[in-house]
Order: structure tokens, then sequence, then C-alpha cells
């Protein structure tokens, strides 16, 4: 890392922690050049120890995604609470229990509904959640699931670039005998093989990406993201399932980094966002909600809009 900024090289090696956080560790002491505390970007020279002292256990994580701020409330019904549920934030605890989960929040969210998570979506997907008031209400949400009456859009960017047309991918998932946690298309007459739905239309082609307007008519695990690397066109950041970061070289003619600077990505998590939801209230009263792109989404499609003009 010889001749690399110390501010620029912090970030290299510690990327889940926001740039403005390492400034706050340089600025406190934090960061120390051969036994030296520095509180300046100077540049670093070839034999330097820099030795980094995080201030307290999940220091990373918490400055990273802000998880410590409860989901804003975008509807409220009597039955439903609908939230926007933040990229980074689980649904449900993981089998370790150490990563911030939607379930741990309940109780801040409503103290004295008995909120139950009827549907989930993944850690870095963000958007619309549903969740239950009582067992009457999350037993209601799941009828209506089964019976087809839930109505789920997402939008994506994917990688390449798509013909301006609806289609519907129709390919029996299963989960992946090699890899826990992974799905994969059935090849065959696996016992374990479900069949899956998705309808595809594509919003807008920039270059070589495409942004898609998904509508699942099935629920199954990973579905939108294992159908998409399916017929080749993985989603951007989804490294489980083909997809590369977003990159600012590969969009800008001329790029140039600065000497000892490895290029850090435009999104730094899976392009996937639950738009929007629809389903029948428990007293049959239609509801409709609609979370907005986050500003990280937006931003880097914003720059993929600057830098290739759309294709209608």
């Amino acid at each position: 890392m010889h001749g690399a900024m110390l501010e620029d090289f912090l970030v290299q090696e510690f990327p889940h922690i926001r740039r403005a956080a390492l400034r706050q560790l340089m600025a406190g002491e934090g960061v120390h050049i051969n036994g030296m505390p520095e509180a300046r970007n100077v540049r670093l020279r070839g034999f330097d120890l820099v030795e980094v002292c995080l201030p307290e256990d999940g220091f990373a994580s918490k400055v990273a995604s802000g998880t410590a701020d409860l989901p804003a409330v975008l509807t409220e019904t009597a039955s439903f609470l609908v939230i926007d549920k933040q990229a980074g934030l689980l649904s449900v605890p993981n089998r370790q229990g150490t990563a911030q989960s939607v379930h741990a929040m309940l109780p801040a969210l409503r103290s004295d509904a008995d909120l139950r998570i009827v549907h989930r979506l993944d850690r870095e997907t963000s958007g619309c959640l549903v969740l239950g008031k009582g067992l009457l209400a999350a037993q209601h949400f799941d009828r209506m699931l089964r019976d087809g009456r839930v109505h789920k859009e997402y939008l994506a960017l994917v990688h390449g670039s798509l013909p301006r047309e609806s289609r519907t991918i129709e390919l029996p998932l299963m989960p992946d005998p090699r890899r826990a946690g992974k799905t994969v298309v059935a090849r065959g007459d696996e016992r374990t093989a479900s069949d899956a739905r998705t309808d595809l239309v594509v919003a807008a082609v920039h270059g070589d990406f495409s942004l898609l307007l998904l509508r699942p008519r099935t629920g199954r695990t990973h579905q939108l993201r294992c159908h998409l690397a399916a017929i080749g066109h993985p989603i951007i950041a989804d490294e489980l399932y083909g997809g590369r970061p977003l990159l600012l070289s590969e969009l800008k003619r001329g790029y140039k980094l600065r000497r000892g600077v490895r290029e850090r990505a435009l999104l730094e998590r899976t392009f996937l966002h639950a738009a929007r939801i629809g389903f029948p209230d428990l007293d049959g009263t239609d509801i409709t909600v609609e979370s907005p792109l986050p500003d990280d989404l937006q931003t880097a499609l914003t720059r993929l809009e600057r830098a290739e003009p759309v294709r209608t």
C-alpha cells in the first residue's frame, strides 16, 4: 500500500465501516501508525505499521448499517403493520443470534400488539414487510398467500440487456444439496422441488444493465434471485447467485484510481427492493402499500442513468 492515503487504506481494509466513522476514529486517536496516534490523512510508506482500535464490540456493523434505528412504518390498520425494512436487517434471528433482526424490534415497534412476522425478506433486500397483529391476523395473511391474493412487486437491477417485453419465468426450485441456504433450479423429478413462477417486466435498459419490475406468483426461498441467475441475468452485487459489484470504472470513460487504491463498488448490497405489496385486510378492505427506492439504490441508479442513456 505504499503511496496510498491513510483514509483510502482504512476504507479498503474496513469496507463495512462508513468513511465518516473512520475519520472519527482517526480524530479520536483510534488509528496509530508505527505506534503513534495519527489524526491526519497522511500518505503511507511501504513499511508503515497501521493499528486500528475499534471502541466497542460490534462498532463496525453499527456504524455501517445504522441498525439501531427502527424501521419506518408505511401504513397501519387494526390488524396489520407494514414497515419499510432496511437493507442489512434480518427478518428473523440467525442461528447464532448475533445479528440485528426485525423480530428483536417487535416490542419496540408496538409493545402491546403481539406483532408477528407473516412473511420474510432476505437480509439485503429492503422495502415492504408485513407484520400481523396477533394470531388471527397472521392466519388470515397466510390464507391470502395460499390463495394468491397477496400481490408483491420488486425492483431489481440486473446484469445484461433484456428486450423490452414482458415474460414469465417458470422454473421449479429446490434447496441446493451442495450449499446450505442456497436455492437451485431443479433439473429432474427431485422430491424437494417446488413449482415457482415469476412475472417480469423490463422497466429500463442502461447499456449492459436492465432495471426490472418483478411480480412473484409463488413464494419460494430466493426465488427472484435464483430465477434471474438461471436466465443469465443475475442481480447486481448478488454474489451468491453470480452477480458482480457495480463499478464506476465500468460506467465512466477514462476513469482512473488514485495510486494504491482498490476500487470500491458504487453499491455494496444486492439491488433488490420490495417496492409494493397489496392484500385484503382482515375486514375485507384492500391494503396497498409502496416503499420508495432507498438512497443507496437511487444513487447507484442515477449514476448508471448519467453514464448511459436509457434505451426505449
